[in-house]
């Protein structure tokens, strides 16, 4: 499922598969409200890779368990990479995406800073719009180019991540444009 969040790491677009997964609606999940379904053993882990992605505005991926409407944990993988914009390349937040992974053989949270390499196949089985499909491949585009050799391509990519992403939040009805500075 894809998420859209500004510079200050707030939510402003959640795909729909969100509430199937833990049970809380779209609109309990903006802003902050999404480290609520968040083990509560995750929470300072998922908390502290996220404001350091956001201090230092680079990609992160993280491994945690959401809770389920019965309150059972799902083992979970999320990450997104920063999105920049006019004037002078500023950090606007985030695109990203969230995958449902086999429990690992480690059972604790754990992530990292500076690359996010989306699970594999993860587009067929989550996104439900064109649009949500485009920011899949999208994503998994920017760790393909976040690589020798890529990285002078990622300047426009990261132009288009955040126009989809921004789009993705006027299309759910919530435009985030006056959120994301």
């Amino acid at each position: 499922m894809i998420f859209v969040t500004n510079a200050a790491g707030k939510a402003i677009y959640i795909g729909r598969e969100w509430t199937d997964f833990t049970g809380q609606t779209l609109a309990e999940a903006v802003d902050y409200g999404w480290i609520r379904v968040l083990h509560p053993e995750d929470r300072a882990v998922v908390r502290s890779i996220v404001a350091e992605a956001i201090r230092r505005e680079e990609p992160f991926s993280v491994r945690y368990r959401l809770l389920n409407p019965a309150g059972h944990h799902i083992w979970v993988l999320g990450g997104a990479v920063p999105s920049f914009g006019p004037p002078g390349r500023c950090f606007l937040g985030f695109l990203g995406a969230i995958a449902r992974i086999p429990d690992p053989d480690e059972a604790r949270a754990r992530g990292t800073i500076g690359s996010f390499d989306p699970p594999q196949d993860r587009a067929l089985e989550t996104a439900r719009s064109s649009l949500e499909m485009a920011a899949d491949h999208l994503i998994a585009a920017h760790a393909l180019l976040d690589r020798p050799g890529g990285a002078h391509l990622l300047t426009g990519l990261r132009t288009v991540l955040y126009q989809v992403g921004l789009e993705l939040a006027r299309s759910d009805g919530a435009d985030g444009s006056d959120q994301v500075h």
